[in-house]
């Protein structure tokens, strides 16, 4: 396994708002290299990004109401929050029915969404059927843009965007193969290895479906 360690200092929001403004006002190049320079310095971090999606948001919104599903929502978000601080993540913002975590290692992302999705398979079982809580979570590697406790950018925090929001079905982790070359985790024998073409992007990815009886590793 490759270790991972940070490359730049934490920094905060405001400061990073205040680069891109200048960036984005800079016509001369020479200039511009440089605010892009002190961008990625300060902000450039190497780990694994944790996006996860509430599957069937919009045809229960649509059957029960928004109401309920915010209900549900919150209800998800105490049993998320936890278990990703409790596998060394941080969680960085929740957004509708996504959550957004960055992790130092993607072992401890596959981890989190393990254990996750073995609480909310525990959890349904108080609740009626249209009550229960699925998430499907997508999980990439690589140099991304952390801004403080509250934001992430990069090619990472889009391909697990995709799948996690996309792709992926209700409990259900895709990883991707990058990300499994900096992790010890074993893909099962069975595990289906997938190849997905989105705006003209190859994504190479494992299918890690989640079930009552899965265990953490």
């Amino acid at each position: 396994m490759v270790e991972t360690a940070l490359i730049g200092p934490l920094a905060g929001h405001a400061e990073f708002d205040s680069l891109i403004a200048r960036l984005a006002d800079e016509y001369d190049a020479d200039k511009a290299e440089v605010i892009r320079a002190q961008i990625i310095d300060q902000f450039a971090v190497e780990g694994t990004v944790f996006i996860s999606d509430m599957a069937s948001f919009s045809s229960t919104s649509r059957k029960r109401g928004v109401c309920h599903f915010l209900k549900l929502i919150h209800r998800a978000r105490q049993i998320i929050a936890p278990i990703i601080a409790a596998n060394n993540g941080r969680l960085l913002k929740c957004e509708a029915d996504n959550c957004y975590a960055f992790f130092k290692t993607p072992d401890e992302a596959i981890r989190a969404s393990f254990d996750i999705n073995a609480a909310l398979f525990e959890s349904n079982r108080a609740f009626e059927l249209d009550e229960h809580i699925f998430l499907s979570v997508g999980i990439d590697y690589g140099r991304v843009l952390l801004v403080g406790d509250k934001d992430f950018f990069g090619d990472p925090v889009n391909t697990a965007s995709k799948l996690g929001e996309d792709l992926a079905i209700h409990a259900e982790t895709l990883v991707t193969k990058r990300a499994l070359e900096h992790s010890n985790f074993r893909v099962p024998e069975l595990a289906e290895r997938m190849v997905a073409r989105i705006s003209d992007i190859e994504i190479k990815y494992v299918r890690l479906p989640m079930t009552a009886e899965t265990e953490s590793y």
